[in-house]
């Protein structure tokens, strides 16, 4: 039998009619002009709570942590969201690519020449260059270039002396012998050629320091602004020209999948850990209004976000009956407590 069976018709009604008044009451408050007025009111109130509550009152840093890792290492990405990487790619596309008349505006001039320059600045490019500078793989590389440009050079030259009369006839002779008397001697002199410009490229490297890219700074900055005045009165539409949907695509792919392999590293792990430690250790013990107004969160704010959004959801759960609905299961036990009903009598 059940707390309803056991009341008295006059319990019964007593009950139902305070949750009907409750329940009416909040749907009231919840609309309008009364929505608004508690908005205004209760966000003070909050905020006069805030001003009395620290951040290590309510939450720790190993609770922090483990939701950070949680999402951010460890939550599913169902295939939902990779499916829609094609159909935002092709909406970026039209939307910033396909106007003739807007001009590329992604920073201005007086924006990218700071930028430029604080990078030229900053010490840690200087480490970035040494760094660079020394690599095995850079010099694998130049050396590389340096034979690719060799080689091409070379066969421009010939195809050019080839169009020469008698010339050419001269060099596929030669060239049909040394291959009948001594077939390896192209593939060997080639592996020579390569193996002399690499040991070229690493001796001059190896016996010469590192640039100063202090003293290059102003001819570097200098180029990079040249390329942006360049390229700053070109329309978006250029840039779509060159830039197609399955590129942006590709990219947003390429971004997708690195993240989803980066995500599961040690590394990543490590930084929100020791991020959300030194968080906690410089604002552990600040308030939750001193910590608003560190990152800028006015009360204005948080009321003007309370009306854009909670007025349209109130609205279609009170029109659907779910507003009601929630409202009656969570005080029908209340209306019908024993405390209640004593009062009702």
């Amino acid at each position: 039998m059940s707390v309803t069976d056991e009341l008295t018709d006059d319990e019964g009604r007593g009950s139902e009619e305070l949750l009907d008044a409750l329940t009416d009451y909040i749907l009231d408050q919840l609309s309008g002009d009364a929505f608004v007025k508690w908005v205004h009111v209760e966000v003070g109130h909050a905020l006069k709570a805030a001003q009395q509550i620290t951040l290590g009152d309510v939450v720790t840093s190993k609770q922090v942590s483990g939701a950070a890792i949680k999402y951010a290492l460890e939550w599913r990405i169902e295939g939902t969201i990779p499916e829609l990487v094609g159909e935002i790619a092709s909406r970026i596309h039209e939307r910033t690519f396909n106007d003739a008349d807007d001009e590329v505006d992604f920073v201005s001039e007086q924006s990218f020449a700071a930028i430029a320059e604080k990078f030229m600045s900053n010490p840690a490019f200087q480490r970035v260059v040494d760094l660079f500078y020394h690599s095995p793989l850079v010099r694998s590389s130049v050396a590389w270039l340096l034979y690719r440009m060799a080689v091409d050079s070379l066969q421009r030259n010939r195809q050019q002396a080839a169009t020469v009369p008698g010339v050419g006839a001269l060099l596929r002779l030669t060239s049909s012998v040394s291959t009948r008397v001594a077939p390896g001697i192209p593939h060997k002199a080639d592996e020579i050629f390569r193996e002399l410009i690499a040991r070229i490229v690493s001796g001059v490297i190896s016996h010469v320091d590192t640039p100063d890219m202090s003293d290059a700074r102003e001819p570097v900055v200098a180029a990079a602004m040249e390329m942006f005045e360049q390229h700053a009165s070109e329309s978006f539409s250029t840039v779509g020209a060159a830039i197609g949907p399955d590129d942006i695509e590709d990219f947003l792919i390429l971004g997708f999948e690195f993240w989803r392999e980066f995500r599961g590293t040690r590394s990543i792990r490590t930084a929100i850990e020791e991020g959300v430690a030194v968080f906690f250790s410089k604002y552990s013990r600040h308030t939750l209004a001193e910590l608003l107004d560190e990152i800028g969160v006015t009360r204005e704010d948080m009321i003007e976000e309370a009306l854009r959004f909670a007025p349209r959801v109130i609205s279609v759960v009170q029109d659907n009956g779910m507003l009601d609905a929630f409202v009656r299961r969570q005080f029908k036990d209340f209306t019908e407590s024993e405390r209640v009903l004593k009062l009702l009598k």
